[in-house]
This record gives C-alpha cells, sequence and structure tokens, in this order.
C-alpha cells in the first residue's frame, strides 16, 4: 500500500470508499468527483475492496491515490468467504486511519455499513451515499436492521433525490446532492430522420429493476407500425440471457440488440433517435440526464425516484405511470410518430445541465466537506 503524500494540501485529504470501479452511475459519480476533488486542491485517496489486478472501468486522475484492498471473496469457498467477511472493518480502518483523511465519503449502502462500522472510535467524520432508493435496496435482514443502527453514527448521509429523505430516521442529519450532467463534447444532431433506419435506445445494466423486461414487451406490438425503428439496450448484467430469450419469444430477434458497455455514453447517445428509462425503480438515472443532455426526446416510467425530478411531463419528455407496458408502448408511438414532437423536447432536454453542471454539484460537496470538518473540530 502507498504511503500518503507528506504535505498537506491547502484544502485538507478526503478519502472516499466503495467496492469497486465497475461501470455503473455510482462509480462514475464518485470517479467524477474524486477526479474534479483532486484538481481543485484536495489530497484524495481511493479505497476499493477489489484487489486492482484489473484497471478501473473509469479512468481516476493521477493524483488520486488508489488503494485497492483485495477484500472481495472470489474463489475459495465458505470459510474463506468468512473470513473475508470479517476482515474487511479491520482492513478497512487500518487503511483510512493510514491515509489521514480529514474526512470520509463512502458509496452504497453496504459499503456505508461497512465504513461506519470500521471507523468506530476514530475522530474522522464519515460522509455516507445512497445511490439508489433505499426502499428497494436489495440485502438481508441483518444488513437492514444494521444500516438503522449504523448510519446515525454518520456525519451527514448524501441522498440524490428529495423524494427518498423520509425514508430514513429525522435524527440522522441529511443533504440531497443529484448526480452532475456533463455537458456533452460534441456538436451532433438532434433527429437524424434524413435516415433510413431510426433508433430507440435504453442504458444500464441488465437486470430486474432496468425493466428491460417491459420495454421488451412495450416495444413488441409497435413492429409492424414502424418496420425501420430498431432498439438498441446498452450494457451487461445477470439479466442477458433471459432477456435475449424473451425478445426471441417476442418475434424481435431482428428487431433488437444489445450490444453490450460502451464508456462512451454520449457519443453512443448521439446515434438514437429516442431514449427510453424502463426502471422498475432509480436514485438518480444519470442514463436520462446524459440522454437529455444530448438532446434526445426521452420516455421515462414515473418510478420511484429520479425521473420527475428531471422531467417536465410534455415538456422536455414524457412521463408515464410505473410499469404500464400499454402507456409506455403509446408514449413511444407518440414520439416514433412524430418528428417535430421528438425535435421539440429533445431541444427542451438540453437544458436539464444548467441545473445539474458538474460546478454546481462539485461546489456542493465541497461545502458539505466543510461543513463536517468544522463540526468535528468543534
Amino acid at each position: 500500500m502507498p504511503q500518503p503524500e507528506s504535505s498537506l494540501t491547502p484544502k485538507g485529504r478526503i478519502t472516499f470508499v466503495i467496492y469497486k470501479i465497475s461501470a455503473g452511475g455510482a462509480q462514475r459519480v464518485l470517479t467524477l468527483l474524486a477526479n474534479e476533488l483532486c484538481k481543485k486542491g484536495w489530497s484524495v485517496t481511493l479505497l476499493t475492496f477489489d484487489s486492482g489486478s484489473e484497471p478501473a472501468f473509469f479512468e481516476l486522475h493521477s493524483g488520486v491515490q488508489h488503494w485497492p484492498l483485495s477484500l472481495m471473496r472470489g474463489q475459495g469457498g465458505c470459510w474463506k468467504a468468512i473470513k473475508v467477511h470479517f476482515l474487511r472493518p479491520w482492513v478497512l480502518r487500518r487503511a483510512i486511519r493510514k491515509s489521514r483523511p480529514d474526512a470520509v465519503i463512502a458509496f452504497i449502502d453496504l459499503t456505508n455499513i461497512l465504513t461506519l462500522v470500521a471507523t468506530i472510535g476514530l475522530k474522522i467524520p464519515v460522509i455516507i451515499s445512497e445511490r439508489g432508493n433505499p426502499a428497494f435496496a436489495i440485502m438481508g435482514q441483518f444488513w437492514c436492521l444494521l444500516r438503522q443502527r449504523v448510519y446515525k453514527r454518520s456525519a451527514c448521509l448524501v441522498l440524490q433525490t428529495h423524494a427518498v429523505r423520509s425514508f430514513f430516521s429525522s435524527s440522522i442529519p441529511k443533504s440531497v446532492i443529484p448526480n452532475p450532467v456533463l455537458t456533452p463534447d460534441y456538436s451532433g444532431p438532434i433527429l437524424r430522420s434524413e435516415t433510413n433506419s431510426k433508433t430507440l435506445m435504453a442504458m444500464g445494466g441488465l437486470y430486474e429493476m432496468k425493466g428491460f423486461d417491459l420495454l421488451l414487451k412495450a416495444f413488441a406490438p409497435l413492429g409492424n407500425k414502424f418496420p425501420d425503428w430498431m432498439l438498441e439496450i446498452w450494457g451487461e448484467g445477470a439479466q442477458r440471457e433471459n432477456l435475449e430469450s424473451l425478445r426471441d419469444e417476442l418475434g424481435l430477434r431482428e428487431r433488437v440488440r444489445f450490444p453490450g458497455l460502451t464508456k462512451e455514453h454520449y457519443k453512443t447517445m448521439s446515434q438514437a433517435d429516442i431514449f427510453v428509462l424502463s426502471s422498475r425503480t432509480e436514485g438518480f438515472p444519470n442514463v436520462l440526464g446524459e440522454a437529455m443532455a444530448c438532446g434526445l426526446p426521452v420516455v421515462s416510467f414515473d418510478c420511484p425516484s429520479g425521473p420527475s425530478e428531471m422531467i417536465q411531463d410534455g415538456v422536455n419528455g414524457l412521463l408515464v405511470p410505473p410499469e404500464n407496458i400499454q402507456e409506455l408502448s403509446s408514449s413511444l408511438e407518440r414520439l416514433m410518430a412524430s418528428g417535430e414532437l421528438r425535435n421539440t423536447l429533445g431541444e427542451q432536454a438540453r437544458k436539464i445541465t444548467e441545473s445539474y453542471s458538474l460546478d454546481k454539484v462539485v461546489q456542493s460537496w465541497e461545502e458539505l466537506i466543510g461543513e463536517v470538518v468544522n463540526e468535528q473540530k468543534i
């Protein structure tokens, strides 16, 4: 494990904790935040549970010190899993102390819990960040109970939307900081109406909560009406085989593609004509904001939580009742049939970058870090 730099930077030291820098919205936001804080003069250390044998999915700034802790379960059977499980808080505690932070920032529920346990007795403020909707978190009863107990130890709980504030105890200090939406670094067309083929695009992990099964069923009846439209679902995950089977059962094999992962979201989205978010639940859907920033007309389930805070229905996108396949199909049909409507919604959607700029989001994080560090000194 590398030694931290000996000289203090003007703004102090921050240590981030996350399971792994893999493909995902939380990982992308943490990487952006760590990189920007580093550029602004903070000393930034990143602790991850992987071995570091594979490069991070998102590029880290050269000034960010990445310390892989090799705490993932991997192979080795039940006893090794148990050993690693109980070692995690102790190894994490040692790494946090060695990084000598003014504040620790943890991302994602299980990592939040482990970080709060690991810092018991340390006079270091810990900011925890929930990256999804906590009501739909996939964790056992033990972890849910532990979350209720240890979250009270946090200096602040960062949420992405106002809708989930009431889920947690009023005794926990909270702050709502949305994800940043970057301005695309290209100037591409909003529409590709002059081409023979048009693309409806979705993007996200191929998991049940992303609702791609619902999207396939909504797209199926539109095939005969719009033979020039294709559906692309970008991402990887455990549901790929099931989704491909459903696609084939619906007779969509030639109309639906699963291209895999992409690091270049904006470049990929620039090839689309409509973006759809079919999630059963969200935190703050990064891909929805990115699609809007690209000037794409968007259709989204009004799922808990996030989309309704980003989309004004009929103004900069279309909102559909959660998991309502028929309504989703109808809204897609409206957009697919009208280039004028797509253009109007897409133009308004671009304005989302004004509300969720990277500078504003980083400033909010810096102000919060300053507050919790100053409170610790009192």
